[in-house]
């Protein structure tokens, strides 16, 4: 699944999954090191990855 990051506020992000337009608030630590508003990601494995 991919998905982009629209916000983030302290210790959680919020993100935008393509296929399903849902919101969902992620844990900052689960996301790659320097993760930003905008980036797009990409859900597999229970793991994202930058891309």
């Amino acid at each position: 699944m991919f998905c982009t990051v629209i916000d983030i506020r302290g210790d959680y992000a919020t993100v935008k999954y393509d296929s399903t337009g849902i919101e969902s608030e992620v844990a900052i630590a689960l996301l790659p090191f320097g993760v930003d508003v905008g980036d797009r990601l990409k859900y597999e494995n229970y793991e994202f990855e930058l891309i």
